[in-house]
């Protein structure tokens, strides 16, 4: 049997309309409510004529089943953005123990010299960018699309190989304090 869902009238749109107009105490509220939102911890990695790249990114999800894809929203101003456009990347997902891989590739890139992988434990992976061999998993995944989305861009991705490196570590989740900055 199929239950109608009624829709309720909420002030709820209007203070999200407010806070993009500027009312600071909504947009305040309004980024305290985004905040919570959780999310798992990921490092993001491509090959390039230059080396390795990667970067830590939050806003990951499974999208379809089959063929598997994933979601992968990414600040259009970050410099792996450029080597997207049919590029294969991998995903490697990260527990509260990599806390070494977390901070090496959290903070701003200090040069194009500047070798985040130095000192962290790689697997092989020959389908994909760089995995994280202390990583709880590494999906290698190829770029299908590349979509704007306000000051981020969202990447759907075709995962074509997945690998589970750490089957009893448990994941990082990230939580904001507001929800319109990192």
């Amino acid at each position: 049997m199929r239950k109608e869902v009624k829709l309720v009238a909420s002030n709820s749109v209007d203070a999200a309309a407010t806070a993009e107009q500027g009312d600071t105490k909504l947009r305040n509220e309004l980024g305290k409510a985004l905040g919570r939102l959780a999310s798992g911890v990921f490092v993001v990695t491509v090959e390039t004529d230059n080396g390795p790249q990667g970067m830590v990114a939050t806003w990951i999800a499974q999208a379809a089943f089959e063929p598997p894809l994933v979601t992968i929203a990414i600040n259009s101003q970050r410099p792996l953005v450029q080597n997207l456009q049919n590029n294969v990347l991998t995903v490697n997902v990260l527990s509260a123990q990599n806390m070494d891989i977390f901070k090496a590739f959290a903070r701003p890139s200090k040069s194009a010299e500047d070798d985040r992988f130095i000192g962290l434990e790689l697997a092989e992976n020959k389908e994909g960018a760089v995995a994280f061999a202390n990583a709880i998993s590494a999906l290698n995944c190829v770029v299908e699309q590349i979509v704007p989305a306000g000051d981020h861009i969202v990447v759907l991705a075709r995962v074509v190989s997945g690998k589970l490196l750490n089957a009893d570590a448990e994941p990082m989740i990230h939580l904001r304090k507001n929800g319109f900055q990192y």
